[in-house]
């Protein structure tokens, strides 16, 4: 018996969820899609250039885990490029959440809990008292 799955972190869900060729009606094309948890490792590795392993680290999986999704993803995208193929982007196994910058803690969006015990970390800025300035 397997492994079982681990959810992926994900910030957002997409606001765009379907991409296809100028010109062509969505009903006449073949569909290629891309699940949001691998659109998520595509973001952070290709747009914001982070390494596999910070991806990983970020999504709380592992970096072959990221490995996999990358490389099905890139093949879904270059496909739809080279026979003009509409890419939706939809399913996946993960959850969307907000990333703690400082202790790498995940919270789930809009309910302020967190995936394990509670962050320990509160923000240097809102905790620490600020210098007092002199005028």
């Amino acid at each position: 018996m397997g492994r079982p799955k681990k959810c992926r972190w994900v910030e957002t869900e997409p606001g765009v969820t379907f991409f296809k060729p100028r010109g062509i009606p969505l009903r006449s094309l073949q569909q290629i899609v891309i699940t949001v948890d691998e659109l998520e490792a595509m973001r952070l590795a290709d747009f914001l250039e982070m390494t596999q392993e910070d991806v990983a680290q970020r999504m709380q999986v592992s970096r072959p885990t990221v490995t996999r999704m990358l490389s099905r993803a890139h093949r879904a995208v270059a496909e739809a490029l080279v026979h003009g193929k509409a890419i939706c982007i939809q399913g996946g196994d993960y959850r969307v959440g907000q990333h703690c910058q400082d202790c790498g803690q995940w919270s789930i969006q809009g309910s302020g809990e967190t995936d394990s015990e509670g962050c320990p970390c509160r923000s240097p800025e809102t905790d620490e008292e600020q210098p007092e300035t002199k005028k």
